[in-house]
């Protein structure tokens, strides 16, 4: 999907919460490629849209926000023939402990949907802690956003939103480190 079609997805879904039973607007923060591609505009698309649930647990939690919200997800699913997960809150479970403060502002309000966005720092943290192939072109295109030209200015940035170091060492921050800055 490209970012005018998430634009539109977003639309949707704030009128499907509008007509939802629930009372609170909907706080989801847009990370991963989707952030990329609103944001830092250097990709053309995207498979999927990354969010946490900034007030609500995950999706696999059987609340009653949390049903009514994935129904109306999947509500627009069905009216633009999307896959059923095009609006996905499965790294909600790796975010929330590892990096837990996005520092994040409001962005867009879509009547009850209320999109927020972390830092350009955070996404970069996140995207160097689980470093994959996939996810260069947004590290460097990060890096070179961020002005960052050093291992210590990219550490610094880890530790500042992966402030635990068993994190870092799990998800072998050094050795991604070594990869772009050795």
């Amino acid at each position: 999907m490209e970012s005018q079609d998430i634009e539109r997805y977003f639309i949707a879904l704030g009128e499907e919460l509008e007509r939802s039973p629930l009372q609170e607007p909907v706080r989801v923060l847009v990370v991963g490629g989707g952030y990329m591609l609103l944001i830092v505009k250097n990709r053309k698309s995207t498979e999927d849209v990354d969010v946490v649930l900034m007030d609500l647990p995950d999706t696999t939690n059987p609340t009653p926000e949390a049903k009514a919200f994935k129904a109306a997800v999947r509500a627009v699913a069905g009216r633009f023939k999307l896959k059923r997960r095009w609006l996905n809150d499965d790294v909600a479970y790796f975010i929330r402990d590892m990096a837990p403060d996005p520092q994040a502002t409001l962005w867009r309000k879509y009547g009850k949907l209320h999109i927020y966005l972390p830092a350009k720092e955070y996404i970069l943290a996140l995207k160097l802690m689980v470093f994959r192939q996939k996810d260069m072109s947004d590290v460097e295109a990060l890096l070179q956003e961020l002005d960052v030209t050093t291992r210590e200015q990219a550490q610094a940035i880890v530790d500042r939103f992966v402030p635990d170091p068993r994190w870092q060492e799990e998800y072998l921050l050094e050795e991604t480190l070594d990869t772009l800055f050795d």
